[in-house]
């Protein structure tokens, strides 16, 4: 039997588009009457914004239009939106900023030059407040509060327990408990994150952009915004890399239509790599403990887990992390007996959020590494 499918190489539906160059993604699209935009970002990791001056930016010349936290709703945003206590982030600060590179302004103007010096125009008054950049600095009492009425800076946590952990571990015959700590790391997608936006007088708004997820942005734009869904249309034709940062709603996305919103004109955002380094979402860094109890033979007894992720400034996918990479810690093998508590902590640092494998990298290196440890000790 020949097979069509089985044993067949299949080729890249879009392979031949992307080696010759045909394939158009957002940094390729311009439009008609099409500004630049670029975006002001704070230089502190933690202050009360006191005042913005933005008429010298105004008055130079090719700037078409500077826009602030004043100029939006002041929706507190985030991709779970069915709690509202997972929405915690305005993506221009309108009355304090909680890490280096949050936005505070935008500007459209001629050129991308034009822009970035109108920038360089705006003028922030800040208040520096105290920092805590360490997720187990920030749950101390007396720590730098980050976001209001939110103690200890804990605002998510996640417990997954089954059998009788207590009890089990009285069973062991050897029982390990070690600290690992987790690092972060930036997506460096080849695509940075960027959008065009463009909304006509008739109400309707129309967004070519990087995303992984266009209803996810379609939705966030008109809730924030203040638009009904069927008036925002989002366009993402080919993706250049994306690895969970772009799932959710950015700066370039949400900076360019309410820019666009403004003039009734084309808007282009496209960030820069420094950008993307300091002011996207990252993998989430994490402190893991782990305890578990084994018989003399090897066989599994017990586990006990508690996890701090360093959560940055704002929530984002970080709920989810949490709970998965919990989850994930109790693969691949069988355990009678497992407690996990997580505990998801606000830093004065760039938010952390999804990345490939979502919580489950740092959960496995954590757990083989220390059954090795044991293997090793036994």
């Amino acid at each position: 039997m020949k097979y069509t499918v089985i044993n067949t190489p299949l080729h890249n539906i879009d392979g031949v588009a992307k080696v010759t160059g045909r394939a158009t993604y957002t940094f390729d699209v311009k439009l008609p009457g099409m500004l630049y935009g670029k975006i002001l970002r704070s230089p502190y990791p933690h202050a009360r914004i006191l005042n913005i001056d933005t008429s010298k930016a105004e008055r130079l010349i090719g700037v078409k239009a500077v826009v602030t936290g004043k100029d939006t709703l002041g929706i507190k945003q985030g991709i779970w939106r069915r709690y509202p206590e997972l929405c915690d982030e305005e993506i221009l600060a309108r009355e304090k900023v909680r890490y280096i590179g949050e936005p505070v302004a935008a500007v459209a103007a001629v050129d991308e030059d034009t822009a970035e010096e109108a920038l360089d125009l705006i003028e922030v008054e800040y208040e520096p407040l105290p920092a805590v950049f360490d997720p187990m600095e920030a749950i101390k009492e007396g720590a730098p509060q980050i976001h209001e009425g939110v103690e200890r800076n804990i605002n998510v946590t996640r417990h997954i327990e089954w059998g009788n952990v207590d009890e089990a571990f009285k069973e062991a015959d050897y029982i390990r408990e070690d600290w690992f700590k987790c690092s972060g790391q930036a997506h460096v997608c080849m695509e940075t994150h960027c959008a065009v936006s463009s909304y006509t007088p008739d109400g309707k708004l129309t967004v070519w952009t990087s995303t992984q997820s266009p209803y996810y942005i379609q939705v966030l734009l008109a809730w924030t915004l203040g638009l009904r869904e069927n008036d925002v249309r989002v366009i993402s034709r080919y993706v250049g890399g994306g690895f969970g940062s772009k799932f959710e709603l950015d700066s370039a996305q949400f900076c360019s239509a309410l820019l666009s919103m403004k003039l009734c004109r084309p808007v282009k955002i496209v960030l820069t790599r420094e950008e993307e380094f300091t002011a996207t979402k990252r993998r989430t860094p994490m402190y893991y403990y782990v305890r578990t109890g084994v018989k003399e033979d090897g066989t599994f007894v017990a586990r006990e887990t508690r996890v701090f992720t360093d959560g940055g400034a704002y929530t984002s996918m970080g709920a989810t992390a949490l709970y998965l990479t919990g989850f994930f810690h109790s693969f691949p093998y069988k355990w009678p007996n497992y407690r996990y508590d997580g505990y998801r902590v606000y830093t004065n640092t760039m938010p952390s959020s999804a990345m490939r494998g979502f919580g489950a990298p740092q959960a496995i290196f954590v757990s083989e590494s220390q059954i090795d440890m044991i293997a090793e000790d036994l």
